[in-house]
């Protein structure tokens, strides 16, 4: 049985503005430095045998600490970031919904097709992760636990995908900053035992 730790990256100075950030950094907030210790406190005597994050410096600061108390020489992945908003990366929707009103009523209109301008679509997204999670589990061993650590949109793509083979139920999952999701796989088959634990944080 392959076990899968999904960890959202810490509050950053951007979800504190409701910004859209998916492939541009954002700078992890005062309170996100906190749950970083504290998330390395909830997982620290986890086993763990692999290391996953996205090239964004949010997802790595996060697991810093864990990965140095394992040993383990974490391994980025640019599959594993979240959507790109292209040219609304930095905006917030209400910005959006004012200066572009007809792209935010696509963005209603098209619902997982739309592609944001210069950017991705869900289902874009959902392919580049979905394949990119298969990997790394086809080449993990089995046994083996592996603690991915990226963004909401890649973490609700990653639960439905494994469980349905599909992007339909992404909006199904609740995913917090510096939350902890766990997956066993088990000859194909995906059990999650853990979903938006976030109650190690004060």
């Amino acid at each position: 049985m392959k076990k899968l730790i999904l960890v959202r990256h810490v509050l950053t100075e951007d979800n504190k503005l409701a910004k859209l950030s998916g492939h541009i950094d954002s700078k992890v907030s005062e309170e996100g430095k906190l749950q970083i210790k504290e998330i390395t406190d909830f997982l620290k005597n986890e086993k763990i045998d692999r290391i996953y994050t996205t090239t964004s410096s949010r997802t790595k600061e996060t697991v810093k600490y864990l990965a140095e108390i394992n040993s383990i020489e974490v391994q980025e992945s640019e599959d594993l970031k979240e959507i790109s908003f292209g040219d609304f990366e930095g905006k917030d929707f209400k910005d959006i919904q004012k200066n572009y009103p007809d792209e935010f009523n696509k963005m209603i209109e098209e619902g997982y097709e739309y592609t944001y301008p210069n950017g991705e679509s869900l289902i874009d997204c959902f392919e580049r992760v979905s394949k990119e999670i298969q990997c790394i589990l086809d080449d993990a061993d089995e046994n083996e636990t592996i603690l991915v650590c990226s963004h909401a949109g890649t973490i609700r793509n990653v639960l439905t995908y494994l469980i349905s083979n599909t992007f339909e139920y992404h909006w199904n999952f609740k995913i917090d900053n510096a939350s902890v999701s766990v997956v066993e796989i088990d000859n194909g088959f995906a059990v999650i035992n853990k979903l938006n634990d976030t109650s190690f944080l004060k």
